[in-house]
């Protein structure tokens, strides 16, 4: 599969504070990831099992990295308390999509609305 893994990083700051992380997380699949299978043609079909090893293996491998980034701002010090906030809630909120990527129904949600905008 081929895919941007540093337009995927570039967009993880963007979206980890969204409410909605599961339409973020399947518009940036469908523009850094899946690019081709959002085009009608009818040989190219995106396979449920792809989405799914990306999510759990890919995806989350780049959040973890992105997680380590975040701790390693933490220990600057010339942040102030504002910027630590921020950095911390990203970080909980990393958490916690890590958590959700385990989850076979957040990945039916996913791919459904993967189907919906395609």
């Amino acid at each position: 599969m081929d895919y941007n893994r540093e337009q995927i990083i570039a967009v993880v700051n963007e979206f980890l504070l969204v409410p909605r992380l599961s339409l973020f997380i399947t518009k940036m699949l469908l523009k850094c990831v899946f690019v081709s299978w959002n085009k009608p043609l009818p040989d190219k079909q995106f396979e449920e099992k792809d989405i799914r090893r990306f999510l759990i293996v890919d995806f989350y491998e780049i959040l973890h990295k992105k997680k380590l980034i975040y701790i390693e701002e933490l220990k600057d010090y010339s942040k102030n308390a504002e910027e630590h906030l921020l950095i911390q809630n990203k970080i909980k909120k990393i958490n916690e999509l890590e958590l959700l990527l385990q989850k076979k129904e957040y990945h039916d949600e996913i791919i459904y609305l993967m189907n919906i905008l395609s």
